[in-house]
This record gives C-alpha cells, sequence and structure tokens, in this order.
C-alpha cells in the first residue's frame, strides 16, 4: 500500500499554523511577569502551550452547552474565590495596611482645601519613632524635631504644623509611656498637639466590645501599672496629647447587597467575627473634626458635642439578616453612653 505524500500546500499550512502558535505562546509568556532564568517559567510555558494547541486542534462538532451547569460552575469558583479572598483581607498585616491608608484617604475626602489646609504624610512606625529617640542624646536632636519644629516653626517663613495625627494606639506599658512622653515634648515645643488611639488593652481588654462592662474606671486606673501614665498626665506637656478610643468602621464588607465589586461575585463573610470588619484609627475620625473647624472658623475650638462640630457623619452602616431579622452593625466598636465618655475624659481620653 502506497504512503501518503504531504502535499507543499498542507506542509505550509502546518507550519504557519505552528509558527502563529509559536508567535501566540511568546506574546503570552511576554505578558506574565515570569522571566525565563525564573524556576517556574518552563512549567507555564509548557501549560500555556499545550492550551493553545487544544484551542487550534480540529473541533469535531458544536457540542451544546449547559447554561445552568456552567452557571453553577461559576457560582461554586466564586464561592472558593471568595473564601480566599476573606484570608487575605482578613490577615492581620493586610488589615493594618488597608486601614492605614482607607484612614488616610477618609481624612483626605473629607477636607476642604481650598481653605489654606496641608497635609503632610510622614512614613514612620512606631518602632522607628522609638529608635528614634532612643538614638538622640536629646529631644532637640531627634528627627521628629527636626521635621516637625525645626523644618516649620523654628524656621522664618515656615509653615508651622497645626496638629499631628498618628496611626498608633499606646498602651500602659513603659515604652509607650516613654515614647508618649517624648512626643509630647515635641508637640508642646511646636505647639501642635499630637492625636493618637488607646488600645483596648490600656483598659485591661482584648477589645473594645467589653468596654461597658467595665464597672469603675477610676479603680482600674488607681492601679501600679498605670503609675507611667498618671505621672505623664501631671506633666505639662501631656496637655499636647490626645488619645482616642474606640476604633470606627472604615468601609462596608464587600457583598452584592452592601459594596459589591464587579471582578467576580464576592460576598465578604464578616458575621460572628467582630475583627473581620475594617476598623479604623479614631484620631484619623477626629482629624476631619480639626479640618472641618479650621475651614469654617479658622481656628480648631468647634470639634467636641453633636451640636458643636463633634459629630462625624455619614459613617458606613451594616445592616444584615441572623436568625430571621435584620441586624445592624453600628459604625463603633461599641456605643460609648454619654456617663461612659465622661468618665473616660476624667482618666484623660477622648470617647
Amino acid at each position: 500500500m502506497a504512503e501518503e505524500q504531504s502535499t507543499p500546500a498542507t506542509t505550509e499550512a502546518a507550519t504557519e499554523e505552528a509558527a502563529a502558535e509559536g508567535s501566540l505562546l511568546d506574546q503570552i509568556m511576554q505578558e506574565t511577569r515570569l522571566k525565563p532564568s525564573d524556576e517556574g517559567y518552563s512549567i507555564a510555558k509548557r501549560g500555556v502551550e499545550a492550551f493553545i494547541a487544544e484551542l487550534l486542534s480540529p473541533q469535531r462538532g458544536e457540542e451544546k452547552v449547559d447554561k445552568a451547569i456552567v452557571d453553577h460552575m461559576i457560582a461554586e469558583l466564586d464561592k472558593k474565590l471568595s473564601v480566599q479572598v476573606d484570608q487575605v483581607l482578613h490577615h492581620d498585616d493586610f488589615q493594618k495596611l488597608e486601614s492605614s491608608w482607607r484612614g488616610l484617604h477618609f481624612v483626605i475626602d473629607r477636607t476642604n482645601f481650598r481653605e489654606n489646609i496641608k497635609l503632610e504624610l510622614l512614613s514612620v512606625s512606631k518602632d522607628e519613632l522609638l529608635d528614634d529617640f532612643e538614638d538622640s542624646p536629646e529631644i532637640v536632636k531627634s528627627g521628629l524635631y527636626k521635621n516637625v519644629y525645626t523644618a516649620e516653626y523654628g524656621q522664618f517663613g515656615g509653615n508651622p504644623v497645626g496638629a499631628i495625627i498618628g496611626n498608633y494606639d499606646f498602651g500602659p506599658g513603659p515604652q509607650d509611656m516613654s515614647l508618649l512622653k517624648n512626643i509630647a515634648s515635641v508637640s508642646a515645643m511646636a505647639h501642635a498637639p499630637f492625636i493618637a488611639a488607646a488600645s483596648a488593652q490600656f483598659f485591661g481588654l482584648d477589645d473594645f466590645l467589653k468596654l461597658p462592662n467595665l464597672k469603675d474606671l477610676n479603680a482600674i486606673f488607681e492601679g501600679p501599672q498605670y503609675a507611667k501614665w498618671q505621672s505623664f498626665r501631671e506633666t505639662e506637656d501631656a496637655r499636647y496629647v490626645g488619645l482616642t478610643m474606640p476604633r470606627f468602621l472604615l468601609r462596608l464588607p464587600y457583598g452584592q447587597d452592601s459594596n459589591p465589586i464587579k471582578a467576580f461575585n464576592y460576598e465578604e463573610n464578616v458575621q460572628g467575627d467582630h475583627q473581620s470588619y475594617l476598623w479604623g484609627n479614631t484620631s484619623f475620625a477626629f482629624a476631619t473634626r480639626l479640618t472641618d473647624s479650621f475651614a469654617k472658623y479658622r481656628w480648631c475650638p468647634n470639634i467636641i458635642g453633636p451640636q458643636s462640630g463633634g459629630a462625624v457623619e455619614d459613617l458606613p452602616l451594616h445592616q444584615y439578616e441572623a436568625m430571621g431579622e435584620v441586624e445592624t452593625k453600628i459604625p463603633t466598636e461599641v456605643l460609648v453612653t454619654d456617663r461612659r465618655e465622661f468618665e473616660l475624659a476624667e482618666e484623660g481620653f477622648i470617647g
């Protein structure tokens, strides 16, 4: 039986197809972040090559697609993706990062920059601030002093800093108290109040949800672990420090009924886990009261009370169904009553 010989036309078509496949493969690989020297490059290239070959292979006829099956497969993929994205969004490190940037955006979005208001960002961690003061023989040699005082307040033609908003939370420990004391010294010299947050650990709590259960705040702060805090409060520089609390909600959970996204049907799972919500440092909310008061009155006296400029409006409210009823997550970690707010103020906090 005679062997079949390929015609020149057939050979030419096969060559063109192989060239096109190779060209397409190269284009796809160039779009990836992989380099030929990377360990997984060859594996990825073979996978893409097999996928292209399957696409270019002759089809044996049109097969009907069951839309219901496809929809079910997509829904299952969305569920798996949602679980994976939850793991990323709810990780402590990612939450800190997202909270920082969304908190900054919160202030920028609510500041009228046409009213001679400037915001300057100083990227420095709490540990770096500690090192800054520890490595400086005196306060006036520290980097914070040079940034806040020397470069602005202490220089002719400089722009004095009106307030320092710190995206930090403080506890009653010796390191935090030492740092707070040093920052207060710089703030006092520059006449720029330092606003940060008090952590739940400051009150001996794991989180602020248990704050209403505290019976006598005054008795708590008479304990020996708060000796440095009480000593700090007696200093003149302490007037330039404000610690706010509790945290506030920065965004609604992602979902079709609350905060939809376009990429896929993502339903962020936050039910039953208070920490899965994205909470922000209250110093950011306080900062918006400062900028709002300055924009209206050219000074910052109207920052306290719902009728006197202290109300932070249009915060997100999360409504969800639980046990057949509609529940509402308030925009702060816990509701602070007028009585508890007064008690907190007596102990040196802004609630």
